[in-house]
């Protein structure tokens, strides 16, 4: 019994099909269920809050920001620590207005050095702003600051 498990394993190793992949050369399969970065659409967001109030990690902060990128008129809109989410879906699912969604990003744009990187203006939600040349825009892109 022993040896033929020995046997088995060595078959396994040097034989059978991989079960790691080099992460992130290699995509990884996703589910239907995954919940990646968020996704925010402005013209349905009222800033009414209940994403900030439910979030239990306290990582979503109402903001003022422009409604669009070519007006100067401003909303409230959420702004999302996406070092601190936990990804459990809570805003999606208690937004009113369906103006919060997940997508299927996960590392896109996340893997960043500086967790001030992290922090998710309305704009880069609502992908206004590329997420990927955040440091090609410059540091006023890739930052929020508090109201």
């Amino acid at each position: 019994m022993v040896i033929k498990n020995i046997i088995t394993a060595v078959k396994n190793i040097y034989f059978g099909p991989p079960v790691t992949r080099m992460c992130p050369e290699e995509p990884t399969k996703l589910s239907d269920r995954f919940r990646g970065l968020q996704v925010l659409d402005k013209t349905k967001c009222i800033g009414c809050g209940i994403c900030a109030n439910t979030c239990p990690n306290n990582c979503i902060k109402i903001v003022r920001a422009r409604i669009n990128p070519d007006s100067n008129k401003q909303r409230w809109f959420p702004s999302i620590d996406i070092g601190h989410c936990l990804f459990c879906g809570l805003c999606i699912s208690q937004c009113p207005k369906d103006a919060l969604e997940s997508s299927k990003v996960y590392l896109t744009g996340v893997i960043r050095w500086n967790h001030e990187d992290l922090l998710f203006t309305p704009d880069m939600l609502a992908r206004e702003v590329d997420i990927n040349a955040e440091e090609e825009a410059g540091e006023e892109v890739s930052r929020w600051t508090p109201q």
